[in-house]
């Protein structure tokens, strides 16, 4: 099946971001149009938490950071809104499902210990985030639509060597806002950088009994993203493996994809994904199935124009595809500011 994304995208950034002292304001608004060639009367994109919704002009993530700094001790708060907040957060109660983040930290002189952080924070995994103006691709992956995008509790953050940093998590579950009803569990990243190269390895290890899903233990997931740049390639792939167990039987599920850009000079460039995912025990995806679960083939090509560092213009051609009904052919027009 083929998706046709089309695509415009406005990114500036402002260089008055106001400093009062201690205290950074900033803001993001990602606006978006989307369509559905080959399901004209389709009002959403039901796979996907973000841009998900058709023929309408709609917010996708807009949010209002405030960040204070003092000594060693920093507080970032980011309410925010969007069609992206109202389906990645609708597990949660309804009077949270503005938090972004919001989280405090505290800068240490430790010898590897550098930094820990209490609150909601961005997870590690895969090399995707919400934030789509910081993307090489305007549309996420299926891969990291169906891993955590926030976490909440404590993360700490280890200077191993120059180039080696180590993260650990602990978590109120498989993204969750603060709750006592789940299951705390632990979360890793370590991190690799030299040069132009970039290499990520994170996990995580977590009950998932709830009463509401009484059935389900232990869930694992592993996962390795890597980064690299050329003089005018950047590239990006990733592949993770999770098993969960339920009623006492192991399900697991995995993907894998890759992600590049071409610059043909400093304000034209071309970039394109090819990913799949399987789900075969259809413990993350429970539609477009068979007797052998979920699978899916996609890919997206784009263009981007960026006729300087605050203003972004692109458009994206995407395919997704399987045996089971998913067959889409979807345009996407969106205007993004970062101030």
């Amino acid at each position: 099946m083929l998706i046709l994304s089309s695509g415009l995208s406005i990114y500036a950034q402002s260089n008055d971001t106001q400093k009062l002292d201690s205290l950074k304001i900033s803001g993001y608004c990602d606006l978006y149009s989307a369509h559905d060639f080959l399901n004209p009367n389709s009002l959403s994109a039901n796979l996907f938490v973000s841009s998900n919704q058709l023929n309408q002009v709609a917010i996708n993530l807009a949010y209002f950071n405030i960040g204070f700094y003092k000594n060693n001790f920093s507080f970032q708060f980011t309410p925010a809104l969007g069609t992206f907040m109202q389906a990645n957060y609708h597990a949660e109660k309804k009077g949270t499902r503005w938090i972004f983040e919001s989280y405090a930290g505290w800068s240490l002189h430790g010898k590897k210990l550098k930094q820990i952080d209490v609150g909601v924070f961005s997870s590690p995994y895969t090399q995707e985030n919400p934030i789509s103006a910081q993307q090489i691709m305007y549309s996420r992956s299926l891969s990291a639509e169906y891993v955590p995008y926030y976490l909440s509790g404590i993360r700490n953050t280890f200077q191993l060597k120059k180039n080696l940093k180590f993260t650990a998590y602990l978590v109120n579950g498989w993204q969750h806002l603060p709750s006592l009803s789940y299951l705390p569990a632990l979360g890793t990243c370590l991190s690799w950088t030299k040069k132009s190269s970039t290499l990520n390895w994170s996990s995580y290890l977590g009950n998932e009994k709830t009463k509401n899903n009484p059935t389900a233990t232990w869930r694992y997931f592993n996962e390795v993203n890597v980064e690299r740049q050329f003089k005018k390639i950047k590239f990006q792939s990733c592949a993770y493996y999770g098993f969960q167990v339920v009623d006492k039987s192991l399900k697991h599920w995995w993907q894998m994809n890759a992600i590049a850009s071409y610059s043909f000079n400093s304000k034209w460039s071309m970039n394109g994904r090819v990913e799949y995912i399987r789900d075969r025990d259809d413990i993350q995806i429970q539609q477009y199935i068979d007797a052998n679960g979920f699978h899916f083939i996609g890919t997206s090509l784009g263009l981007k124009y960026r006729p300087n560092n605050a203003i972004s213009i692109g458009t994206e051609l995407k395919s997704m595809h399987n045996r089971n009904g998913l067959n889409n052919l979807l345009g996407f027009i969106f205007i993004q500011t970062n101030f």
